[in-house]
């Protein structure tokens, strides 16, 4: 469920003021969506909780948190996203701002068991997101630690949207980084599906 507040005006010291929109969102994932299929208005707000704290009881999951993004030169926008999974079922969420260690599983030519962890203790098999916003919009940077070429499902939620679109990203050479970019603010990425790319 997404809900705009009325416009607001905040200073800081020695700036000019600038019109701030906050809004609430719900992070988008299938594991907590599901759960609130049959449901509406306040009981798919009800079930979508209890998912996500199941969810949280199994996986490491992110505080509450704000994302403020620059919409222009004298506008922002502050989004308000709940406790939730960094990475749960295959789906990984990374919030603007943030940087991101996901490590995998490796055997028989597959990637397996992405899972959130802290800090890189296995960097051979560690794969680094990060979103960030630049003045020219959003860039998501995925460095690849394996020596094959990864590719991966992308879907990404506007900041001015509800629903995740899906986007074209391009493959991760094997221990390279790559760089994908959005001309617009983007609060949360969705990654799922990371794989190996077939060979050329």
């Amino acid at each position: 469920m997404l809900s705009r507040a009325t416009p607001t005006e905040s200073s800081a010291p020695g700036a000019e003021k600038a019109m701030s929109l906050r809004t609430k969102i719900f992070i988008i994932l299938p594991l907590v969506l599901s759960a609130c299929l049959t449901a509406s208005g306040q009981q798919a707000q009800d079930a979508a909780e209890r998912a996500r704290e199941e969810v949280c009881r199994r996986v490491p999951c992110r505080p509450p948190t704000t994302v403020r993004l620059k919409l222009n030169d004298k506008e922002y926008t502050e989004l308000d996203f709940p406790k939730g999974p960094y990475v749960a079922d295959g789906f990984i969420n990374v919030l603007a701002g943030e940087e991101l260690y996901v490590e995998f599983d490796e055997a028989e030519g597959r990637l397996t068991n992405p899972h959130y962890v802290k800090a890189a203790g296995h960097p051979e098999r560690t794969v680094t997101l990060r979103l960030e916003q630049i003045e020219q919009g959003m860039l998501l940077n995925i460095k690849n630690p394996f020596a094959r070429a990864i590719v991966y499902d992308c879907f990404i939620q506007r900041a001015d949207e509800q629903r995740l679109r899906r986007t074209n990203v391009l493959p991760v050479g094997g221990k390279l980084e790559n760089f994908e970019a959005w001309p617009y603010p983007v609060p949360q990425v969705v990654i799922s599906n990371v794989r190996f790319a077939p060979p050329k």
